[in-house]
């Protein structure tokens, strides 16, 4: 089973993408505010939602994919989630993890 810190997620028919882009493949739909595990974050496309805006992405392992961070329910000032590392390719040249996989989380 993949690791991953369990939070709710906002927001109705939210894309997980291949990349942490919102040009980038949809690889999965997340019906409605739901709980996801974010396995590690990453800087991405700048998204903005509800008068806020961030340029991180967290990468959901159950989904096989990325969301803009401003999506995750946690205080939205807070550039961080408290535990979550930030994410690396799963090896060198890599864009992202493969689909399924949970990515090497990269912890300085």
């Amino acid at each position: 089973m993949s690791s991953g810190l369990p939070v709710p997620a906002r927001g109705t028919d939210v894309s997980a993408r291949q990349q942490p882009a919102t040009d980038s493949a949809r690889v999965a739909s997340l019906p409605g505010p739901t709980s996801v595990r974010v396995a590690c974050r990453v800087h991405g496309g700048l998204v903005e939602y509800d008068g806020y805006s961030k340029d991180a992405g967290s990468y959901l392992p159950d989904h096989g994919g990325y969301v803009s961070s401003i999506l995750i329910d946690v205080d939205v000032d807070d550039a961080r989630l408290p535990g979550v590392p930030t994410c690396r390719p799963s090896h060198p040249g890599a864009a992202d993890p493969p689909r399924g996989a949970d990515p090497a989380p990269h912890t300085p």
